[in-house]
């Protein structure tokens, strides 16, 4: 009786075994990449170049799809994600660099309903210098122009880098940057630029090269500063954090800069099993390293900076340990207390 107990125990065993090696074998299955924004920016580029390459390195080489989902700057698809998307592992999104410290930003906020040290992370298709530009005909040439007229600037929502990085910069610099929100993605954002609806937008370097390489072969814009990792072509601008002049504007730079130096990050929803995940997290890191998925990239004219799970949460850390005096200014600054004092109020 015994013996038969133990092997009902062993074969037992073996089957969850087995059950779980055939769970991380993805034949016959779809996998959806989600992009947190509209097409026709580099946002969708960089999904598109995951979404393509990533099946041949998942066991079973499934079937792959992408799925725009925009909305306040990348919330929604975090949101989504975090609270709706399929635990199984055949959903995996990018997030919205803006979006990484918004959950210490605007903590105790209902419209934040995700956590971004709960998710599963992947890896980082590329970290990115991000600049400030306008286009060729906005008489706006420098920082200095920016002290003496307005500027219009056009932006997806408030949790946005290219709504985030201006607004701090106006409170910072006494800049007068008029921020205009409700642009569904990078591509409406540079049609808005180009039909005068704005004069300017925050924007990844490479997001012109990925999607509007002419503007800058034909001088179309004018580049004010940057900030995040640098790149050759930025670095005769002017760099933001060298115009801090406190102590407490640098942190709060530091900040704000740990969202670049997560990137274009790619993640799983919390509750996925470990193992799939970790398959997941093989197969990304196999797949930003495969020869294909780089000359595709370069192809598309988007840097491939990649960076792993590991240092992402590093990044994050980073983030969470900056201090109260910096992360409570920060949020006054960017306006994200007065949502939580309404809210007190009507208590």
């Amino acid at each position: 009786m015994k013996n038969l107990l133990m092997v009902s125990i062993t074969v037992a065993a073996i089957s969850m075994l087995s059950a779980g090696v055939n769970a991380q074998n993805f034949a016959g299955k779809t996998v959806k990449v989600i992009v947190p924004s509209g097409s026709g920016g580099t946002y969708h580029v960089y999904c598109q170049l995951v979404q393509r390459n990533i099946g041949r390195h998942i066991p079973g080489n499934p079937k792959t799809i992408i799925q725009n989902m925009s909305g306040a700057g990348g919330v929604k698809a975090a949101n989504y994600m975090y609270n709706v998307a399929p635990k199984d592992g055949t959903v995996i999104a990018m997030l919205s660099p803006g979006v990484s410290m918004i959950p210490l930003l605007r903590k105790g906020q209902k419209a934040i309903r995700f956590k971004t040290r709960d998710l599963n992370w992947l890896g980082t298709a590329s970290v990115r210098s991000y600049v400030i530009a306008f286009w060729h005909k906005s008489p706006i040439k420098s920082i200095g122009d920016l002290k003496k007229r307005e500027a219009i600037m056009v932006t997806s929502g408030r949790s946005s880098m290219s709504y985030l990085i201006p607004h701090f910069m106006n409170k910072t610099l006494g800049l007068k940057m008029k921020i205009i929100t409700g642009y569904k993605g990078g591509g409406a954002m540079n049609l808005a630029i180009e039909r005068g609806e704005g004069e300017g937008r925050g924007n990844f370097y490479s997001g012109f090269t990925g999607v509007r390489p002419d503007w800058i072969r034909d001088n179309k814009l004018t580049f004010v500063t940057w900030m995040g990792p640098p790149r050759p072509e930025v670095l005769k601008y002017t760099y933001l954090r060298d115009l801090m002049k406190t102590k407490l504007h640098k942190d709060m730079y530091d900040l704000l800069d740990v969202n670049l130096q997560v990137g274009q990050s790619f993640y799983a929803p919390p509750g996925v099993p470990k193992a799939i995940v970790k398959m997941l997290r093989t197969s990304f890191e196999n797949m930003v390293k495969d020869p294909k998925t780089i000359a595709e990239a370069k192809s598309r004219r988007v840097p491939w900076a990649t960076r792993t799970a590991e240092q992402i949460r590093a990044q994050l850390a980073k983030g969470w340990n900056t201090s109260p005096e910096a992360t409570a200014g920060l949020v006054r600054m960017l306006g994200f207390d007065k949502k939580l004092k309404k809210k007190k109020k009507k208590k």
